[in-house]
């Protein structure tokens, strides 16, 4: 049984049996049309057109007919009393009071609250239904992990340890009355950062992992509003997240299980290297800062491949795909979701995981823009295949800690990502299914692994479908060929190279 987040998202047709191809992707351009819209129209009052609203004393239309009237008239002889009183331009009281007009605009914007809120609510049992007809559901699974999850010491624990937010804070904490305002200058925030981090390094080269920054236990809560009881039940959740395992055995296992995504060598060797390198640097019992380190690096290819759009764009080259920047938008801000999760619960409390992390991150969108540049699919391609691998470990993971994790609470980040507020740009990278046609129910950490994993594979089958107008991606054999004749032309010119000079000639060329 499968709690009812598990939902396997809609994927490429190349194989039904990876979680994100079960559906046909739809188009970029031209989404499946859904009842969404049909909704908006009925419900939904038309917007009026930018007519500026009459001021106090304002002059109306018959009053200006009336002063031109009389303006014409001035030349002609004094008419009589009664006419001149016709001709004198009345006094105008104003069209609509100004509370009247306030009366309105809060009649609708009751009116519009009342419409998102029945539009909401139409959503949410579209996206039920969707479930229901796909078998993303399982009734007696979501009253089992209910009642596990209720009979937990953590249900109303505050699930927040992360480094990163005690310094910068989360944006969800701003308030909704004023601006977040604009960052300071740039040296001196990274004065204030570097001051921190150098502190933490020096922690770290001496080994001492108690430190602000290196391994000291982080619990983001107000102070006045904590009590003993509640502080001693974070500090038991966080002991309890380091208990975690991630088998790296069986997230390999998983990937030789499912379909292999078509990847060209030039591709398939970074990414290996790339899986088996975070097999070394986190072992199995640091899941959690493995994830960390991940969705750091995650957010890069969006940002890179909206980056090269633009400027295309700019240059006059490509503008087909602009909406395709809308969608990567979306999708790094799915990313990033998944980054402050993960920061909430103590993934980046080690200077070496941030590190590691902020610099890798900064390595790899350099090196996205230079492979975009030279082949744009061979780039989404490599994001597929970092996908997948996500796909199976996030599986893996919430498999292998299902009965630990559906005792732990979601983080707060999760639930309002999830849950609350405008769900437009959750819906908008999903594009292998019918839009609004996915909600998900974060109460658990196990519901909250399991959204993540879901979402990865809704990135998997969008890095598919653009790849698919490229005709040398259709068969990566060609891209082997096309690379083993590179290689050989470049091993030999080196190898004639020195012939020549064994034989005391300046040069020879192929």
């Amino acid at each position: 049984d499968e709690s009812l987040c598990t939902q396997t998202s809609g994927a490429s047709p190349r194989d039904r049996s990876h979680p994100s191809r079960t559906m046909t992707p739809a188009s970029m351009s031209a989404r499946i049309a859904t009842p969404r819209a049909d909704l908006e129209r009925s419900i939904l009052p038309r917007r009026s057109s930018r007519a500026r609203l009459p001021r106090d004393g304002a002059r109306t239309t018959t009053e200006h007919s009336r002063r031109v009237e009389h303006s014409r008239g001035a030349g002609t002889p004094r008419a009589s009393s009664r006419g001149a009183a016709l001709a004198r331009p009345a006094v105008t009281e104003p069209s609509r009071s100004r509370s009247s007009v306030d009366d309105e605009i809060e009649s609708l914007a009751n009116a519009r609250d009342e419409a998102q809120a029945a539009l909401r609510a139409a959503q949410d049992a579209y996206a039920e239904a969707c479930a229901r007809r796909d078998g993303r559901c399982a009734s007696r699974s979501e009253d089992e992990a209910d009642v596990l999850f209720n009979a937990s010491p953590y249900v109303d624990v505050r699930c927040e340890y992360g480094y990163i937010q005690s310094n910068a804070g989360l944006y969800i904490d701003v308030s909704k009355t004023r601006p977040p305002g604009v960052p300071r200058n740039a040296l001196e925030l990274a004065n204030e950062n570097f001051t921190r981090e150098l502190r933490a390094m020096r922690a770290f080269l001496s080994g001492d992992d108690s430190v602000p920054g290196n391994g000291e236990p982080v619990i983001l809560a107000d102070k006045p509003d904590v009590s003993p009881t509640e502080a001693s039940l974070m500090s038991e959740l966080r002991d309890a997240l380091a208990t975690l395992t991630l088998s790296n055995d069986a997230i390999w296992a998983r990937e030789r299980a499912r379909p292999e995504v078509p990847a060209p060598w030039i591709i398939k060797a970074p990414y290996l290297a790339l899986c088996y390198f975070l097999d070394v640097v986190f072992p199995e019992n640091r899941p959690i800062q493995r994830f960390w380190f991940l969705e750091t690096v995650a957010r890069m290819p969006y940002f890179s491949y909206n980056t090269m759009l633009t400027v295309y764009e700019l240059l006059g080259w490509w503008r087909r795909s602009s909406e395709l920047r809308r969608v990567h938008f979306a999708e790094e801000w799915n990313e990033y979701h998944h980054l402050l999760i993960h920061e909430s619960l103590g993934g980046d409390a080690l200077w070496r995981d941030r590190f590691l992390g902020f610099h890798s991150a900064l390595l790899y969108y350099g090196a996205l823009n230079v492979m975009w540049l030279i082949s744009p699919a061979l780039a989404y391609n490599f994001s597929e295949l970092i996908e997948a691998h996500a796909v199976d470990t996030y599986a893996q993971f919430a498999e292998e800690n299902k009965e630990t994790l559906r005792k732990m609470p979601a983080p707060r980040i999760a639930r309002k990502y999830y849950e609350e507020g405008d769900l437009y740009l959750f819906d908008e990278f999903q594009t292998a299914r019918p839009r609004s046609s996915r909600r998900v129910r974060v109460t658990t950490l196990y519901d909250t692994f399991c959204a993540i994993r879901d979402d990865e594979a809704e990135h998997v089958a969008t890095m598919a479908e653009c790849q698919m107008e490229d005709s040398v991606m259709a068969d990566v054999r060609k891209i082997d060929l096309l690379t083993g004749l590179a290689l050989a032309f470049i091993a030999a010119n080196a190898w004639i190279d020195r012939l020549a000079a064994t034989a005391g000639l300046d040069t020879l060329e192929i």
